[in-house]
């Protein structure tokens, strides 16, 4: 693990699997940690003061979708997109990384899908269109306003709880 905290602390479901000193190489610390399913935490310290913490949870079968724009509105100008970024999760929420369903996105109100993209650099799938494969969990629309109004995003998968998220498109200013 890399950290530039003085020490850090690697916890697996609350137990202490020990903490060790920033090394003078800046080189990672490693430990050996056998499989258990649950939550990992790092905890990092300055001067024994708690300064950074970073936690992974096991992930169970895929149930929903989850969406999040980048924000909240934009302008119908040709050059103004959302970025919306659809998230396959468990009943808990927690990513699902292995996860790569299709995803299809559509829009009600005064908005289009302009592109859809995954960060997968093998995939060949076009990028106007309005469905992507998620990669490691995740995919994106981009979304452009054609009027003013509320834009509705919905994401849905086969065997996928769908999700909405609204965008405001405000008028040209």
């Amino acid at each position: 693990m890399y950290s530039n905290c003085e020490e850090v602390e690697l916890t697996l479901n609350g137990k202490s699997l020990g903490t060790k000193p920033h090394p003078a190489d800046d080189a990672a610390r490693v430990w050996t940690v056998p499989f258990e399913a649950g939550t990992i935490r790092a905890i990092g310290k300055n001067k024994g003061k708690i300064v950074a913490t970073h936690e992974l949870r096991t992930a169970g079968k895929p149930a929903k979708l989850v969406l999040a724009a980048d924000r909240g509105s934009l302008a119908p100008d040709w050059d103004d997109v959302v970025y919306v970024t659809a998230s396959v999760v468990d009943d808990n929420g927690v990513l699902v990384p292995g996860a790569d369903p299709l995803v299809a996105f559509r829009t009600t109100g005064p908005g289009v899908i302009a592109a859809v993209d995954s960060a997968d650099n093998a995939s060949h799938e076009p990028f106007h269109a309005s469905e992507r494969h998620a990669f490691q969990g995740q995919c994106l629309a981009i979304v452009k306003a054609s009027g003013a109004g509320r834009i509705a995003v919905t994401a849905s998968a086969p065997g996928l709880a769908a999700a909405t998220v609204n965008i405001e498109a405000r008028g040209k200013q």
